[in-house]
């Protein structure tokens, strides 16, 4: 299986991507396990804004580097009494992970990818490379089905790799 990148420009796509063939019989097994939904989201829920971000030190350097995110809010996932509009709309989610590996960091991109399909169609999921340098430096790829679904419940972290990793 080929996996299928839209990039923003100097990210080369990997040639082949990661087959379903070459697995081990354990990988084989884990590659189609169905995660479960975290709770907040099996029910009504709302996106709420929440607090703007913040830093631990060097607050004028950060906003600096980072101004169109620096005292932004966050947003927050609530439970809701009623379903809301709110996982009807078209979502743009950034993914960044930094400080090295991240196990099962794939379960988790995955579960965003898998929602977003399922409850907020036409939304898009993005992988920024390289960690938060990728970021600043505006490289990102946007996340298919073909290139999210080798990487399901495999443990190692490779999606969100620096850009060598493919």
């Amino acid at each position: 299986m080929a996996a299928a990148l839209v990039t923003n420009g100097d990210i080369p796509a990997p040639a082949t991507g990661r087959v379903a063939s070459i697995y081990s019989e354990v990988q084989a097994s884990r590659i189609d396990h169905a995660l479960p939904l975290p709770t907040v989201l099996r029910n009504p829920f709302k996106i709420v804004e929440g607090p703007p971000s913040s830093v631990a030190g060097n607050p004028d350097e950060i906003a600096k580097l980072f101004p169109q995110l620096f005292s932004q809010p966050s947003s927050l996932v609530v439970p809701s009494d009623f379903d809301s509009n709110d996982s009807q709309k078209k979502l743009k989610i950034g993914v960044v992970l930094s400080g090295g590996q991240a196990p099962r960091g794939h379960n988790v991109i995955s579960g965003i990818f898998d929602y977003l399909q399922e409850r907020a169609k036409g939304s898009v999921l993005y992988d920024f490379r390289g960690g938060p340098a990728g970021i600043m430096k505006d490289k990102y790829v946007e996340l298919t089905p073909e290139y999210i679904y080798p990487y399901r419940n495999q443990w190692r972290s490779m999606i969100m790799c620096k850009d060598s990793c493919f």
